[in-house]
């Protein structure tokens, strides 16, 4: 017990990596029912030492004694995370990030392509102006400077129907 592998390697005639194959098997060989039997001797230990520090806890010149008792609570504590440990309680979980956002992989993929389609829908002109946009912030976010737009030119696709010119306005009668 606690030689070294290269040295039982030399011993043996084998090398090293063998060596560590070797362990590694004989580690995989542990069944269930070892690891079982284990655990419950481990437990069976520490309900043992538990019960031998209330014993402690209950003697007359312990009683009265602040220090005592704080001291076997903390060794009484140290038991109880042990057990924990032991059965698992305290195993990290783990976290769901599509939980919290709602959204998966493939929902983003489908509204990227439909984001696609739409831009592919445009005419050419409309593209290029999109993709312009596209590449001028990319180049600000490169330089750090987020602060100023992009292009400096109105991208529209002809005369805006929510407003009206005061000369349409006073020749339509309606």
């Amino acid at each position: 017990m606690g030689i070294a592998p290269p040295e039982i390697a030399r011993v043996i005639g084998i090398s090293r990596q063998a060596v560590h194959r070797a362990f590694d098997k004989a580690l995989r060989r542990q069944t269930e029912d070892a690891l079982d039997a284990w655990h419950r001797t481990e437990l069976g230990g520490l309900a043992m030492e538990a019960t031998n520090i209330w014993r402690l806890m209950d003697l007359p010149e312990n009683k009265n004694d602040w220090r005592a008792q704080a001291a076997l609570e903390d060794r009484l504590m140290r038991i109880h995370i042990r057990r924990a440990k032991l059965l698992g309680l305290d195993a990290p979980t783990k976290l769901d990030v599509s939980g919290i956002y709602q959204r998966g992989g493939a929902d983003i993929a489908a509204e990227q392509m439909a984001r696609e389609a739409i831009i592919e829908a445009l005419p050419i002109e409309e593209q290029r102006r999109i993709y312009e946009l596209f590449y001028q912030a990319g180049l600000r976010a490169k330089a750090g400077d987020l602060s100023q737009p992009a292009i400096d030119t109105v991208v529209s696709n002809g005369p805006d129907s929510r407003t009206t010119r005061d000369d349409e306005s006073e020749s339509d009668p309606q």
